[in-house]
């Protein structure tokens, strides 16, 4: 990573640093500006993730790129936005981008960011991020999933440099009148139960196996194989990558005969009142047979149990099948964001 000097203005200008110059408390107040913009566009308390973007920054490990006001005054300069990525062997991770939605009501002359909108400070600051990881001889891949901005918003920015974009899709249920001790049958032949911490290994095999040829795997290359379907449960499971996993909430189905699992579904608490369903995955040869519709039945009855009142999922536009699902099950579509791959040629 590299420090630059910005122009904004004649004569202005803010600077671009290393995000490793920084400790946490230097973003705190940022970070707490995109905890507003997670509750409010998301229902999502983006605390906890925060919390932990601190814990790496107090430990210089977090790469990537800070936007610093430069005009002369006491103090080191304020941060505006930050960018960061992850690395994951050959693969580098957009992590996110953002910017201080009141960055335009920072009282000039006292600020370099005079002029400046937080989209353009943010696309700025993208550019020097994928720039870096693309001249970066260890990676060949490089993805991105900014969830809590909109679609579109970045594509300027991730067409120049070569990516492959995909629209996605927040869908969210409320829970009010949904009965929550209504009958679910099971459709013949199969068994279910509540998830437990041995069932890792069967997971990461049954999603590598059914996201086969999947577009998501286009997406995310973690489930094409068992090992990195591993890997991702490890981080929702274990590591709250996405909320507090729910045990509980997340279920299993197997094949009575052969005790071969077929179906997964996970859910995880994103704040106090609304719960997300972090996966949800049938084999392709026992996809029609209502799988599906009774996992988010039972995701449904077992958040209500938590006082949970809204359910929310993701899913790729182009999966057709899955998102008339879930509009028939009563989601509908509340934000729509993209998701981006790069391959070294």
């Amino acid at each position: 990573m590299r420090n630059v000097v910005v122009g904004v203005t004649s004569g202005v200008s803010y600077e671009v640093l290393d995000l490793r110059h920084f400790m946490g408390r230097a973003l705190r107040p940022l970070l707490e500006a995109e905890e507003r913009v997670w509750a409010a566009r998301l229902h999502w308390d983006y605390h906890p993730s925060a919390k932990l973007l601190l814990q790496y920054l107090d430990s210089r490990m977090l790469p990537g790129y800070a936007a610093v006001d430069s005009a002369p005054g006491p103090g080191p300069g304020r941060v505006a936005a930050y960018a960061f990525c992850v690395y994951e062997d050959t693969k580098a991770v957009v992590g996110d981008v953002f910017a201080d939605p009141d960055i335009e009501h920072w009282k000039p002359p006292a600020t370099s960011f005079a002029g400046q909108s937080p989209l353009e400070i943010e696309e700025n600051l993208l550019r020097h991020l994928l720039e870096t990881l693309q001249h970066s001889p260890h990676v060949n891949r490089i993805e991105s999933q900014l969830l809590v901005h909109p679609s579109g918003r970045h594509e300027t920015s991730f067409r120049a440099a070569g990516f492959d974009l995909y629209r996605r899709l927040f869908m969210l249920r409320s829970l009010d009148g949904f009965d929550q001790w209504a009958r679910i049958e099971m459709p013949a032949g199969f068994e279910m139960r509540s998830w437990r911490d041995d069932d890792m290994q069967a997971a990461s095999r049954l999603i590598s196996e059914c996201y086969a040829g999947h577009p998501d795997s286009r997406i995310n290359d973690q489930y094409r194989t068992p090992i990195g379907s591993l890997r991702f449960l490890q981080n929702i499971v274990r590591f709250s990558g996405c909320g507090t996993f729910s045990p509980s909430v997340s279920h299993l189905v197997f094949e009575h005969d052969s005790r071969d699992p077929v179906a997964l579904m996970l859910g995880s608490r994103v704040s106090t009142h609304s719960g997300h369903i972090t996966q949800l995955c049938v084999r392709p040869q026992d996809r029609g047979r209502g799988l599906g519709k009774m996992l988010l039945a039972i995701a449904a009855q077992g958040f209500m149990k938590h006082d949970i009142r809204e359910i929310s999922l993701t899913v790729t536009e182009a999966n057709s099948t899955a998102v008339d699902l879930y509009r028939r099950e009563g989601y509908q579509v509340a934000h729509t964001f993209d998701a981006g791959v790069w391959e070294k040629s």
